[in-house]
């Protein structure tokens, strides 16, 4: 489904960035856009706050940031929504110019598509409120059925130690469309733990705690002591011209201190790409 998105229907915030990309020279836009004059994106808007779609607009971090991208170029944003699985195939099939949907950086994507680091990731635990279910590391799900997203870092990174399970304790992965979908087989008690992005996990916990509760600390997803993932606007591998312009696009978007405040809107400030130190 494509949508596309008001500026005007997001506030000051958007709003004050149309002014200043429009005052100013519109930087490069690359010349193998789907569409001329559109940045065509492709989303899954799943997830509050990350990305959903309210009043039949897309709404959200993400939405917010690639609007301001698109902006800084003089383009308009349209926005692509697909199932998780299907954005891949649609990138390469050149359904649309890039993806933003909370994708991870990973060794594996990295052989066959290109990122500009945008978010820092990282992954977590919920369950069942009054549980009191506990899990300081992937390997302590063996024994309880958790939901991940199809094709998700979370998957992956449950699959990585799955082997490790004792005979009696196997790790049981039941496999949904998209994070709430998980979450909700939470709710109705069909698995113990759903494995989602943290924003998200933070978000719904905040939104619903009868429902659920944190169940581990953030985790990066590539075992203990290593960093958390960084998502990244997803490009295909090898056009420089449109990396080089989603990268020059959001430089300027931090340099303008939109992004600080769109952290703030959302509370997201444990995602800012700048830091360093976990």
């Amino acid at each position: 489904m494509k949508l596309r998105i008001d500026a005007a229907a997001l506030g000051g915030l958007l709003l004050a960035v149309s002014g200043s990309a429009a005052a100013a020279e519109c930087l490069p836009a690359p010349s193998t856009l789907v569409t001329p004059g559109v940045l065509t994106v492709g989303t899954s808007l799943t997830g509050v706050p990350m990305g959903f779609v309210e009043d039949n607009a897309p709404a959200g971090f993400e939405p917010e940031l690639m609007t301001a991208i698109a902006e800084q170029m003089c383009l308009e944003p349209e926005f692509v929504d697909l199932t998780f699985q299907g954005l891949f195939p649609g990138l390469v099939a050149k359904r649309f110019d890039v993806v933003a949907a909370r994708v991870g950086i990973t060794p594996q994507r990295e052989e066959t598509f290109d990122f500009v680091p945008v978010f820092k990731g990282g992954l977590r635990l919920v369950a069942a409120a009054g549980s009191e279910l506990r899990f300081e590391n992937e390997q302590e799900v063996c024994g309880h059925p958790t939901a991940v997203t199809a094709g998700s870092t979370q998957m992956v990174a449950l699959e990585q130690v799955q082997s490790e399970c004792a005979a009696d304790q196997p790790m049981e992965i039941r496999v949904f469309s998209n994070q709430i979908e998980a979450l909700n087989e939470v709710a109705k008690g069909s698995v113990e733990a759903a494995f989602v992005d943290w924003p998200i996990a933070a978000n719904v916990i905040q939104l619903r705690p009868d429902d659920f509760a944190e169940a581990s600390p953030v985790l990066s997803g590539r075992g203990p002591d290593t960093p958390r993932n960084r998502n990244g606007i997803v490009v295909r591998q090898g056009e420089e011209e449109m990396f080089d312009a989603i990268s020059s696009a959001f430089d300027a978007v931090l340099e303008s201190g939109a992004y600080d405040e769109m952290l703030e809107k959302w509370n997201l400030g444990d995602g800012d790409i700048r830091v360093t130190n976990d």
